[in-house]
């Protein structure tokens, strides 16, 4: 093989492997949840300062007693390096996903009621022997 064209494989298959894709709230993909845990404060915390905090949300639900549900949510799958491997990936190949939720109650007074934020690490594998 010529080294220009292997030279050249190799440098797609590098420039490939961080290969990712994202939907959902950037904001809430870049924040650790302490952050949140210390800006959303259950009572003192208004719709104006979560929505400063994590943008608008697409999400809103109302409530029996007046007040609102609002749901936040991120996602992010990134290619396993095996992906780009010619004949390798036929047999092991997938996504690291990593998955973001903040759900925020507020009461009929626009105040924090309720407060949930959960993150998750998880894989996608496909392949021959998955």
């Amino acid at each position: 093989m010529n080294k220009k064209v292997l030279s050249i494989a190799i440098a797609g298959v590098i420039l490939m492997t961080g290969c990712a894709a994202t939907v959902g709230n950037q904001k809430l993909g870049s924040m650790e949840k302490a952050q949140m845990n210390t800006s959303i404060v259950k009572g003192q915390s208004t719709k104006k300062d979560v929505e400063t905090l994590l943008g608008e949300t697409d999400k809103i639900a109302p409530t029996k007693d007046g007040g609102e549900v609002w749901t936040y949510s991120y996602a992010r799958a990134s290619s396993k390096p095996i992906n780009f491997i010619p004949f390798a990936n036929l047999i092991y190949s997938g996504y690291n996903t990593t998955t973001k939720t903040v759900v925020v109650e507020f009461d009929k007074n626009g105040l924090v009621k309720e407060y949930l934020a959960k993150e998750s690490e998880g894989e996608t594998k496909r392949g021959l022997f998955q």
